[in-house]
């Protein structure tokens, strides 16, 4: 029997083995020792602990702080990559296709890169079409093959690849497999519909991970005054015209995601502008708002910056609240988990001076699954408040001892 080939290896500083012992998909750059042989960015390299034990197989890429993302964990090297690849895909759009919360509706998710064994794998399914990010060296050596599987089991009219950094070069984002026309595509989701540019929109073309918030927000939405702050091509605003809102202001600064939320959602007043400018200068009052700002704190050192940008806009928000009007409020962070974002609500109620209630948590839908042992997958934080009392006053001084302290 003929000996496994001998891959590139990494081996670790003595103690940073832990967290893989735990099932974490990452090793980070501080927690390698040395490197053995020359590997390429997204070749396979073992890696082992300092007595030279195996603890797992990944992609290496040595331009990033993750250094290597693990495909599998333990002493025994995984399947070829002819078969763990396609099974590993297959199984993610397997028990998606079972699950009852994913079936009213043709967009979602159909791999969550970590969360589904395939780190810096990312596809969205848009009606007939997929949109795919590949966000690691290692997986862009596999386009080819990825391409290949999801045709087979998609059955996709075509598929879109994203570009995703400044790494990656010019020309990247191209046809994977069939057609994907220029213009935008429509989808259906529990009864409404929205047009999702998927070339050329944010994320992939949609917020597919505000699926259950967007129903939420129809359900309070019945007679009241609706706000979609952050509105991008309307998913709230839709989601409360369809809950019987009687009147809709979704307000978004993007030129063509504000012609596509026009499209979408031609019943709504559609503001082009900045959120915080409007929230500062109209001075409205709502029954139900949503606040989904894009993501403040991309990196760990952003972190009080972004409290603080999170902050500003609750505060507005309250502001332009109606006595027992509903405000969802979200981070979609890593950086900024639930129990930081929920001290931001507090210090922006304190200094607001208004009375609110937390009455649920939000984060993403089902297709969008986190591992217990990769917390840093569970990027959305959203909470659900409801204001008792709206502003009377302010108290600037203890919220922003507060907001300091909860921010180190």
């Amino acid at each position: 029997m003929a000996s496994p080939v001998k891959l590139p290896t990494i081996h670790l500083r003595e103690g940073r083995d832990r967290p893989l012992q735990l099932g974490h998909p990452w090793v980070l750059s501080g927690s390698v020792a040395r490197v053995e042989g020359d590997p390429e960015p997204g070749a396979g390299v073992d890696i082992v602990d300092r007595r030279g034990e195996l603890l797992g197989f990944g992609d290496f890429d040595p331009d990033s702080q993750i250094r290597v993302r693990i495909h599998s964990f333990g002493p025994t090297r995984p399947d070829p990559e002819e078969t763990w690849l396609p099974a590993r895909i297959e199984a993610a759009l397997a028990w998606r296709a079972a699950h009852p919360s994913l079936r009213d509706t043709d967009a979602l998710r159909l791999i969550h890169s970590e969360g589904d064994g395939l780190p810096g794998l990312s596809v969205d399914r848009y009606a007939d079409w997929l949109a795919v990010r590949l966000t690691t060296p290692g997986m862009r050596r596999r386009v080819d093959r990825i391409a290949e599987i999801l045709a087979g089991l998609t059955q996709a009219q075509g598929a879109w690849l994203r570009g995703e950094t400044s790494r990656q070069p010019e020309g990247t984002e191209r046809e994977l497999f069939g057609s994907v026309g220029c213009e935008p595509v429509q989808i259906r989701e529990r009864g409404r519909s929205y047009w999702v540019d998927l070339r050329h929109g944010q994320k992939t073309g949609f917020y597919l991970d505000q699926r259950d918030a967007r129903e939420l927000f129809r359900e309070l939405a019945s007679g009241a005054r609706a706000l979609d702050l952050f509105s991008y091509t309307g998913g709230f605003a839709v989601a409360a015209l369809q809950g019987g809102a009687r009147e809709v202001i979704a307000v978004e600064s993007s030129k063509p995601a504000h012609d596509l939320l026009r499209r979408n959602a031609p019943e709504a007043e559609a503001v082009l502008g900045d959120a915080a400018e409007f929230l500062r200068k109209d001075e409205r009052r709502f029954d139900l708002i949503a606040l989904d700002p894009p993501p403040f704190a991309r990196r760990k050192r952003d972190v009080r910056s972004a409290c603080r940008a999170y902050k500003d806009l609750q505060l507005w928000a309250l502001r332009r609240a109606a006595p027992g009007a509903h405000l969802l409020a979200f981070s979609c962070s890593h950086h900024v988990g639930p129990e930081l974002f929920r001290k931001v609500a507090l210090s922006a109620a304190l200094d607001a001076g208004a009375e609110v209630q937390v009455l649920g948590t939000l984060r993403a839908p089902p297709d969008h699954p986190v591992t217990l042992c990769h917390p840093q997958g569970e990027y959305l934080s959203g909470l659900v408040l409801r204001i008792v009392t709206p502003p009377v006053s302010s108290h600037a001084g203890s919220a922003a001892v507060l907001l300091d302290a909860s921010a180190n």
